[in-house]
């Protein structure tokens, strides 16, 4: 055995001391699954308004072909007839669009990251 360890268990000094800290472990979890539950409310709506915004701006390219049945070179033509929080998604780089060098397919993304950066990029 080590030097100055005690041999035999060791017991608390206070019964107050440890309902306090058990008190406080108990406070501390249903804390913690309270921020939990609202944190993945508040993700959830805000992959609804986007996964609603991605198909409001493919709606909005798609109805913007020209007489050759290719898409925009950009989404500038298409954001007068955005809502206004689709506008904010595509302008704060939530939501884009690339299109092919003959601009006869398109995709609209997310790019999944913090703050919507693209993180295939390094």
């Amino acid at each position: 055995m080590a030097a100055g360890l005690p041999t035999e268990p060791v017991r608390p000094k206070s019964r107050a001391g440890v309902y306090l800290i058990g008190l406080l472990v108990v406070l501390n979890l249903a804390f913690s699954g309270y921020l939990l539950f609202c944190g993945k409310q508040e993700a959830n709506e805000f992959a609804q308004d986007v996964v609603r915004d991605v198909q409001i701006v493919s709606r909005a390219v798609e109805e913007s072909k020209d007489a050759q049945g290719r898409y925009p070179a950009s989404l500038n033509a298409v954001l007068d007839r955005l809502p206004e929080a689709s506008r904010d998604m595509v302008r704060s780089g939530v939501v884009r669009y690339h299109t092919d060098e003959d601009r006869t397919t398109f995709e609209v993304t997310v790019p999944l990251g913090p703050r919507g950066q693209d993180t295939s990029k390094p």
